[in-house]
């Protein structure tokens, strides 16, 4: 269950994104979870994945299909919207939901460092761990409080060399909530396995998006 609080929103302020322990242990999520896995690994069988975008870096864009949504109603019947609003200082009612996700191939490449689109729209994205993130599986790397730098690419590469560079690593159910304007980067999966997490990006209405 989400709990709003400001200890949340402090961190969430200052480093652009939040790491949640959430539903580890909760035996919906793991239902949601297995029935999200057994199609993903199905539909990657019987499709020519090399069609995927992102197939030559190893770091493929998938889409959850109709268990995308699923996941979304799952969060908000645990508090998600109050939580949300809480952390964003945004109504949740605002924004546009779109699904997606990232997988991760054996021996893909690091990416460069990269924001999620333009400036504007504002966009939170909701990274779920559908199964165990480490070292060894290419984790997301973040670059944090870099959600406050708005600069052309070739400046903030050489700014980036001072900032404190973090990777992500996380349990399955586990929860990254974090701002489309942090630079990140997928990093190689050295495991020898496929690596897939889910992604719910949360996109600003372009009609009140003014900041």
């Amino acid at each position: 269950m989400f709990d709003s609080n400001k200890k949340d929103n402090s961190i969430y302020e200052h480093q652009g994104y939040i790491k949640l322990d959430l539903f580890k242990q909760n035996n919906e999520f793991q239902k949601l979870n297995e029935n999200f896995k057994e199609d993903l690994f199905f539909n990657l069988k019987n499709n020519n994945i090399s069609n995927l975008g992102g197939f030559r870096s190893g770091n493929l864009n998938i889409n959850p299909g109709k268990h995308g949504p699923m996941f979304m109603n799952f969060l908000k019947l645990n508090n998600f919207t109050e939580y949300f609003e809480s952390l964003t200082g945004d109504k949740l009612q605002d924004y546009e939901i779109l699904y997606g996700g990232n997988l991760n191939l054996p021996k893909s490449k690091n990416q460069l460092f990269h924001t999620d689109g333009n400036w504007n729209p504002r966009m939170i994205i909701v990274n779920i761990a559908s199964m165990d993130i480490t070292s060894k599986n290419g984790p997301i790397e973040l670059i944090e409080n870099s959600h406050n730098i708005n600069l052309p690419y070739w400046r903030f590469l050489i700014k980036s060399l001072s900032l404190k560079k973090k990777k992500i690593n996380l349990s399955k159910g586990e929860l990254l909530i974090r701002e489309h304007r942090l630079w990140h980067r997928g990093t190689t999966n050295l495991s020898g396995e496929n690596r897939e997490m889910l992604g719910i990006m949360l996109l600003k209405s372009d009609k009140i998006a003014t900041t």
